[in-house]
């Protein structure tokens, strides 16, 4: 059953989206960065990565499009992938991006949504007519289709002023046994900002890995991880419905990144980033989005390092 919606997920994306063999079907373009985390200890868990001496990390900045030669500023949503690299030789990741909330709450929603959002061929973008009418069936995914339509003619002016959101839920259980349940926010250091398309476009098809070479060149740069802690009847198998802003923030380390990855190939592309690589202390939500990702990426996985 899992590898039947692996496919239909990654099958609706080859279909309407059009991607490229050996790439990943989604943010297909994108580069890693040398990094290092420094937990801070918190005792909602027991996770490894999260107590201790600093950790080594690979992030992967990433363009939403599917084509490998996506112009930076054609950026939708920006996406930041980190992977932790424990001493033992494990790997627990997280997938963000910087979208608030997401399209979808059930899997099989997505082909449909992503039928909807199908370039159109007169324009090379989705019709609007198309996904309000998705929208009207399916009101959950009206969020993040405003919040889209809001933005649409703005970019993140950096990778390294994007704030990104993990959107699904995760439990975080401590030596008691007891669990929380939260999500992940990596908020910048440099602080958020966007810039008009018009503006991006004077900057070149490259201006984001340009800035990312450029700046990492000069310092560090950084992001904090925090944690949005659920209340009592927060919903956590709806990535289409966000939290309170009044709910409780705790910082579980900061994510320091020092270079651009000279392999940007085994050192990059090769690599697998799945939020369902989860470690002791850390385990999956009942989000139904999480169990349909994981039989994505196997599929794609397979398709493309095959």
């Amino acid at each position: 059953m899992g590898d039947e919606i692996g496919a239909r997920l990654v099958g609706a994306i080859d279909q309407y989206m059009g991607s490229e063999k050996g790439r990943r079907a989604a943010h297909a373009r994108g580069v890693c960065c040398e990094a290092v985390f420094a937990p801070a200890g918190l005792d909602i868990t027991t996770a490894p990565h999260m107590h201790g001496g600093p950790v080594r990390a690979v992030v992967r900045f990433s363009n939403s499009s599917t084509k490998s030669d996506a112009p930076d500023y054609s950026l939708e949503v920006a996406g930041m992938a980190v992977k932790f690299l424990l001493d033992d030789g494990r790997e627990t990741d997280i997938v963000a991006n910087s979208l608030p909330v997401f399209f979808v709450r059930r899997p099989q929603d997505f082909v449909e949504f992503t039928r909807a959002r199908r370039p159109a061929a007169r324009t090379g973008r989705p019709s609007t007519l198309r996904v309000l009418a998705y929208a009207a069936r399916h009101p959950e995914s009206l969020r993040a289709i405003i919040y889209s339509g809001r933005n649409l003619n703005l970019v993140h002016a950096s990778w390294l002023q994007a704030r990104y959101n993990g959107l699904h839920a995760f439990r975080w259980v401590d030596a008691a046994g007891h669990a929380t349940s939260v999500r992940y926010q990596l908020r910048p250091d440099l602080g958020e900002r966007r810039i008009p398309r018009k503006e991006a476009r004077v900057l070149g098809r490259d201006f984001l890995h340009e800035d990312l070479r450029r700046r990492l060149a000069d310092r560090p740069a950084g992001f904090r991880l925090m944690l949005q802690l659920a209340a009592p009847g927060d919903r956590t198998d709806d990535a289409t419905r966000p939290w309170p802003d009044s709910r409780p923030l705790l910082e579980a380390g900061r994510l320091e990144l020092s270079a651009v990855r000279g392999d940007q190939g085994a050192g990059c592309e090769r690599l697998v980033f799945d939020p369902t690589r989860v470690i002791e202390g850390i385990e999956l939500s009942d989000d139904p989005l999480l169990k349909a990702r994981r039989a994505a990426y196997s599929v794609s996985i397979e398709r493309r390092l095959g």
